[in-house]
């Protein structure tokens, strides 16, 4: 049944695309020209035509007698749907890769646009761009903390971000919570003592303030599609002497983070509900107070696990002193 249906679609495309540059083409008209019988004709010509213009292929026009005709936009449009169609009988599929998670910003090689999700998240960016208002197919929840501190004396507010695998991008640290979190504060405490090297909530030692809830809608760089956040945000104060980052971590002033072009190594940053955040604060993020009175730095061991090649190139550089040294002392 799976290879009929094919096939009959498949001649539908062919016979669509020969009508380009000719008079438009009714539906009737098309279903005869296709060879299908009268008990499939209608519903299975209106799908294909349906599908057809989603891709912009093809436009309709009203005939004077006020019957509606289908008609190709371009050559490239009518090659387009041949194509449709041989993919239809040969069983090969366009786009592969659907189990694997994540998706770029580009530039994109040609595997990487046919993969799924890869394309998926095009597709629905596109849809996003075109109607403000489109309806998310997903609804998350998030936490994020803001972690603000001065790094050196005299120097400007430093925001902390954590770099997302899945997503490859940076964002600020926090995630999703989880049915297990009580509430938005358990999320936010347990997402820190993920991401913060041997941090341990202390409410002795730690406050978690409650900054505001912000709605979001754009495409997942996880999943692809159009998805809707609420995100809760909350800042973090501390007077431990300092805290210790995890890999992956990395320090933004005010103006790099909201800015939407702003780039570290090809990873953007997500932060949309952030700077959103940031026009509902009396005085902005600027006026938050800081976070901890000391530094944060990250063990010796993680910055070589997160900077191989700079740690490499820092011993080489270290080893060749030393050993140029060596014959001044002889």
């Amino acid at each position: 049944m799976m290879e009929a249906g094919r096939a009959r679609a498949a001649a539908l495309l062919d016979c669509l695309a020969a009508q380009s540059g000719a008079t438009p083409i009714t539906a009737e008209a098309l279903a005869r020209q296709a060879g299908l019988g009268p008990t499939v004709a209608d519903s299975e010509v209106s799908a294909v035509l349906a599908l057809v213009s989603a891709f912009g292929a093809m436009r309709e026009e009203i005939a004077p007698d006020g019957t509606v005709a289908a008609a190709v936009v371009s050559p490239q449009a009518a090659y387009f749907l041949r194509g449709l169609a041989a993919y239809l009988r040969t069983g090969h599929a366009i786009l592969d890769n659907w189990e694997r998670a994540g998706a770029d910003a580009g530039p994109y090689s040609g595997n990487q646009v046919l993969a799924g999700p890869q394309f998926l998240y095009l597709s629905e960016s596109r849809r996003l761009a075109l109607d403000a208002d489109a309806v998310p197919l997903r609804e998350v929840n998030i936490v994020q903390v803001v972690v603000k501190t001065r790094r050196g004396r005299g120097a400007g507010a430093q925001y902390l971000l954590q770099y997302d695998e899945r997503a490859r991008q940076y964002q600020l640290p926090g995630g999703h919570v989880r049915t297990t979190d009580a509430d938005h504060w358990a999320t936010a405490i347990r997402e820190l003592e993920e991401e913060l090297a041997g941090y341990t909530y202390r409410p002795d030692r730690d406050v978690l303030t409650r900054l505001g809830v912000i709605d979001a809608v754009q495409p997942s760089r996880t999943h692809g599609a159009v998805t809707g956040y609420r995100v809760t945000f909350f800042h973090l104060k501390t007077d431990r002497d300092r805290l210790l980052l995890g890999p992956g971590a990395h320090w933004a002033g005010e103006e790099q983070l909201l800015d939407p072009d702003f780039r570290i190594g090809r990873a953007g940053l997500n932060v949309t509900a952030l700077a959103r955040l940031h026009a509902t604060l009396p005085g902005g993020l600027g006026g938050l107070p800081w976070s901890h009175p000391g530094s944060l730095r990250r063990p010796v061991r993680q910055v070589i696990s997160d900077r191989p090649w700079e740690a490499a190139g820092l011993a080489v550089g270290v080893i060749g002193l030393v050993v140029s040294l060596i014959p001044l002392f002889l």
